[in-house]
């Protein structure tokens, strides 16, 4: 052997010992990455039943079940003065002037 052939040989050996390092590395990193991706799932699915149980106490549900315990009316149903307070109109008020704005608010 020369000793071309020996350098030669040990920078082959050499350069495939770095390449079986980066290589490593890498799969070390791939893992890592999956590792991530599972907690991010697994994250995913924990938010999703928390938001389940927060709708139970606070969603769209719970609050129209809670304001109809207490006697509201939900908007749709708001047409419907005559089921919800019937009781005898106001008298008409006085004549506004034609560019002013006439707000009225009765609380029962």
């Amino acid at each position: 052997m020369t000793r071309l052939t020996r350098r030669l040989a040990t920078l082959f050996v050499l350069l495939l010992l770095l390449l079986a390092g980066v290589g490593s590395y890498g799969q070390q990193r791939y893992l890592h990455q999956a590792r991530l991706l599972g907690a991010k799932d697994a994250a995913v699915i924990e938010l999703a039943a928390a938001r389940s149980a927060a709708a139970a106490i606070q969603g769209p549900l719970a609050v129209t079940h809670w304001a109809r315990q207490r006697g509201m009316v939900p908007a749709p149903d708001a047409r419907d003065v005559i089921a919800v307070a019937p009781s005898p109109l106001p008298p008409p008020a006085r004549a506004v002037h034609p560019p002013s704005l006439e707000i009225r608010t009765i609380w029962r």
